[in-house]
């Protein structure tokens, strides 16, 4: 699930996690981002921030509603495949999803080879494309953002 403020995967993985005790929660986090490096330490390193286009992923501070003892593992994904997931997602599938959405899978794609072959994973896409239609759904804006 992405990680923003942290609310959907902390609820998501606390009510999975008290049915079955295997589930692993991944959070999706932006490149440039302090998350996931707060995640492994518990320090936040404000050397590591870098501007990004992801929305409703990634943060500059630790938002008091991610509880990151429900969290297994954080995956950071970058503009680019985010964007092209959720529209690769829309052309082929007709699944019209947001940007945050892109990167759930962007990210599951990146961690698949490390899954057991029997694995189910289950993408939480927490938001819709419709309001990216000038955004990752418009060439001119993918064009001048360098994402094209």
């Amino acid at each position: 699930a992405p990680v923003g403020t942290g609310g959907s995967i902390s609820g998501a993985a606390r009510y999975l996690k008290e049915r079955n005790r295997a589930v692993r929660a991944m959070g999706v986090d932006a490149r440039g981002s302090v998350l996931t490096k707060y995640h492994a330490t518990g320090k936040i390193d404000v050397g590591q921030i870098e501007p990004y286009l992801l929305e409703g992923v990634g943060k500059n501070m630790i938002p008091a509603n991610v509880h990151f003892e429900l969290i297994d593992r954080m995956v950071q994904v970058t503009d680019r495949p985010a964007a092209h997931e959720a529209r690769d997602l829309a052309k082929a599938e007709g699944i019209l999803v947001g940007y945050s959405s892109g990167a759930v899978l962007a990210a599951v794609r990146q961690v698949a080879d490390d899954l057991p072959a029997d694995a189910l994973v289950v993408a939480l896409m927490s938001d819709h494309g419709s309001k990216y239609f000038d955004k990752i759904f418009n060439d001119r804006w993918m064009a001048e953002k360098g994402l094209l």
